[in-house]
């Protein structure tokens, strides 16, 4: 068995809905999770969502709520909050927010490359990130 090592400086920045995640250890490399480093300016984040993966947020700097079946929360550093495969979720960076994302089975790393590389995000094309998400299995609740 082999190590398996990224950095920062050599992990790929993919900028999604206003925020940057870095794949800090993917499926590709052979893992059962997923880890992103995510970071993003305050009001920045995802809509209502759900996916047949679990999540968890780890943060490290500022303040996230994190919305799950509509009871909402505020984690800050040194929380985490766990969001529940198949679950309407969606998060707000309260602040500018540093984080840890953390993923179960599915393919978050090749949903958010795919985003990234062929979805405009300035301003975001919402229908082109619908699109994306849905061969990702990734249902938007509006």
């Amino acid at each position: 068995m082999t190590i398996t090592t990224t950095t920062l400086d050599t992990a790929d920045s993919n900028l999604v809905l206003g925020e940057t995640l870095r794949p800090l250890l993917t499926h590709a490399m052979g893992s059962a999770v997923e880890v992103f480093d995510t970071s993003g300016p305050a009001e920045a984040g995802p809509p209502p969502h759900r996916h047949p993966w679990e999540e968890i947020y780890v943060v490290l700097s500022g303040q996230l709520e994190v919305t799950v079946d509509g009871s909402a929360r505020i984690v800050g550093p040194g929380g985490a909050a766990h969001v529940p495969s198949n679950t309407v979720h969606s998060y707000r960076n309260v602040t500018d927010v540093h984080f840890l994302t953390i993923t179960t089975q599915g393919d978050a790393a090749a949903f958010f490359f795919e985003v990234a590389s062929e979805v405009e995000m300035n301003p975001p094309d919402i229908a082109g990130v619908v699109r994306v998400a849905a061969s990702h299995d990734i249902e938007f609740v509006m």
